[in-house]
């Protein structure tokens, strides 16, 4: 068995790597073989608009491609390679080939065929993962399965599936048959999928696109329905759907094909009866109303651009919800982030965080009320309800309380440089630093005063009403001296503690900022200036630069994340911008 978890995680690792966003395109056109796509897909993956993958390839730094993550499993998995038995091998050596085709575009093109018109998706039919691509070369994709498969030893054979033709590979374990690995080919497409003893013959023939399901992606307007709910620009798509997962777990649709895959893996393990304590009518009425109010996580790409010479994307992902009283409570929460964090080009780190404290346990109580309180009939969920009664977060209120009229904290540094110590060879110290911290509050007055009863020694600090800043060097301990400045100020409703140039001009713009509820957190990383500084301390300090920094960064990237929510759910927005060679 561990064996055949083995090639399971392995085959999962090769689905995992393959990282792809799109372009940009204006509008949408709907992709033909949705028509093969079942409408009760639990899961969904889409490169509907042909993406220039193989530029893309060719800007992409390392950190992006997961080389570091590949090799290293590679390594581990080379290591047993004693104990892997045929078909964890031959799942090993596409991993090993798919290590080989991100080393350059060219070769990611002779390995698995792609070109820049490249199209893909990914989805279920039933329980039965499908993927499907259009490629640039056909015959390269099914040279790289055949290979793997002659170098593991594994079978496969020609064959045909309601006329046709399709090449099965033999996975098996300990000598038993598990399933077969399936690949047709249909023009410039190329369709992957399993045969299973747990699927039917008409599932199969769906999930090869030899037949559409009786009910189509397609037809339910469903991907036209997120590009336009949730403004994104149609090129991606992918979603998971939690009221078809809900209903497939609790047989909601006794008929459905992912029930029926689901009970026959219940009855092949001998656990016929595993899910029994939900599937009832009583859990079936709840589990279905929770996700009807979350009914989806989507993601897809808002913008794409690509050229020769770097990338630029904006990706969404949302957790979507029609739970108003949930999304209000949550919605609550937003606090104020200034404006300076909300980009991805001022400076080498910028994070805010906007809190609104005196919702915050109002909002926990909101939560725990509504799960607590709610009319369950299914025993499980009764269970977990009497457990969350005993835990009253009442206490909460105490602990928030002091944290006042906050409404938001920030932390950007814009600029910083290192040096060697003139009296400590090897050792290391700040020779530049521009930064700025600060929070932000209905009355920032009371607040810092209420702060200081907690700290004595600024008990003697004052922050004049007009600005003014206030020199706070001499309460820095001797290890953590500035040649510059440091300053605290009252810049309107924010109380700012900042150094340098740049962290002087964002304190001041923030006099004229009005604190209001904009966000909840804010998060920006520019490792082109980040990397040159750690690479900068590992030599002062005589060491090696470290190997994890280019898995981590590659040659350097801007990247600006921001989380918040509205009346459409949890959203996650993230912009990208590589520069090739930066």
């Amino acid at each position: 068995m561990k064996k055949l978890l083995l090639a399971t995680v392995t085959g999962a690792a090769i689905a995992s790597g393959a990282y792809v966003v799109s372009q940009q395109e204006k509008g949408y056109t709907s992709l033909p073989q949705l028509d093969y796509v079942p409408a009760d897909s639990i899961f969904f993956w889409s490169q509907l608009e042909s993406l220039p993958y193989l530029s893309y390839l060719d800007v992409l730094p390392e950190a992006f491609k997961n080389t570091y993550q590949v090799n290293v499993f590679m390594e581990e998995m080379k290591a047993q390679e004693a104990e892997l038995d045929k078909s964890a091998l031959f799942f090993l050596n596409l991993v090993e080939q798919y290590a080989k085709s991100l080393e350059s575009s060219t070769s990611f093109a002779n390995i698995w065929g792609a070109d820049n018109e490249l199209k893909m998706l990914a989805y279920s039919v039933g329980l039965l993962p499908v993927m499907r691509a259009e490629l640039g070369n056909v015959n390269a994709f099914q040279k790289t399965l055949t290979e793997a498969a002659d170098k593991a030893g594994i079978a496969y054979q020609q064959s045909d599936v309601d006329g046709i033709p399709v090449t099965k590979f033999t996975i098996d374990h300990e000598g038993q048959k598990v399933f077969d690995l399936v690949l047709s080919v249909q023009g410039k497409w190329v369709t992957l999928t399993a045969d299973t003893p747990f699927n039917s013959p008409e599932d199969l023939q769906v999930a090869l696109a030899i037949t559409k399901p009786v009910n189509s992606l397609s037809s339910t307007g469903k991907v036209e329905r997120y590009i336009k709910d949730y403004q994104l620009d149609g090129a991606s798509l992918g979603y998971l759907d939690n009221k078809l997962l809900v209903d497939a777990l609790t047989a909601k649709d006794p008929q459905s094909s992912t029930t029926k895959m689901l009970d026959n893996i219940l009855a092949l393990s001998g656990s016929p009866n595993a899910l029994d304590m939900v599937r009832n009518e009583a859990c079936q009425k709840d589990f279905s109303d929770m996700a009807n109010k979350w009914p989806a996580v989507i993601s897809g790409t808002k913008s794409f651009d690509i050229s020769a010479n770097q990338a630029n994307f904006e990706v969404s992902t949302i957790v979507a919800s029609t739970d108003q009283k949930i999304l209000t409570a949550i919605s609550n929460l937003r606090g104020f982030v200034p404006a300076h964090t909300q980009n991805a080009d001022k400076g080498l780190v910028t994070f805010g965080l906007g809190l609104n404290a005196a919702q915050l346990s109002p909002t926990v109580n909101t939560i725990w009320a509504a799960f607590s309180s709610a009319e369950f009939s299914c025993q499980p969920l009764l269970m977990a309800q009497a457990q969350s009664k005993e835990t009253n977060p009442a206490m909460l209120a105490m602990a928030t309380g002091m944290l006042g009229s906050m409404q938001g904290v920030s932390f950007s540094i814009f600029d910083i440089d290192i040096a060697e110590k003139a009296d400590q060879p090897g050792a290391v110290e700040l020779s530049k630093l521009d930064g700025l911290a600060t929070i932000s509050a209905n009355d920032a007055t009371a607040l810092f005063n209420m702060a200081k009863s907690f700290s004595p020694e600024f008990s003697s600090i004052n922050l004049p009403e007009d600005g003014t800043p206030v020199e706070v060097n001499d309460f820095l301990p001797p290890d953590y001296q500035l040649d510059k400045p440091l300053y605290f100020a009252l810049k309107g409703q924010h109380i700012a503690l900042y150094t340098g140039e740049e962290a002087e001009k964002h304190a001041n713009a923030l006099a004229s900022q009005a604190v209001e509820a904009n966000g909840m957190i804010t998060f920006g990383l520019d490792t082109k200036q980040l990397v040159p500084l750690i690479e900068k301390g590992s030599k002062l300090a005589g060491e090696e630069v470290p190997e994890e920094l280019h898995n981590l960064f590659g040659d350097g990237y801007q990247m600006h994340m921001v989380f918040d929510a509205n009346n459409q759910g949890l959203t996650t927005d993230v912009k990208i911008n590589i520069k090739k060679g930066s």
